[in-house]
């Protein structure tokens, strides 16, 4: 079940009645930071190999392109953790 935040109501009280009390807050901003660090890398790991699959003839064979996907697949799902990590706490564009 995803999680929904009231864009007007993300005061402290309404962040405590989420189960979110104010101690995890940094814990979770914490959490969020490690999400889009892993996030960044993925997508140099993804950008490096598609490099290295255009400079070579590996391009041609699709079956090479899978850790490229691996890596953008693993850079999508850190961001979209992050977004939904930030929602309950109210910051960012998913608040």
């Amino acid at each position: 079940m995803p999680l929904t935040v009231n864009k007007e109501n993300t005061d402290m009280n309404s962040i405590i009645t989420s189960g979110i009390t104010p101690a995890m807050i940094p814990g979770i901003r914490k959490a969020i930071e490690i999400c889009e660090e892993y996030a960044a890398e993925n997508c140099l790991i993804c950008v490096d190999e598609v490099e290295r699959l255009c400079q070579s003839n590996d391009w041609k064979d699709v079956t090479k392109h899978e850790l490229a996907a691996i890596h953008r697949h693993q850079s999508n799902l850190c961001t979209r953790i992050a977004d939904h990590l930030r929602a309950p706490i109210g910051e960012g564009d998913a608040a």
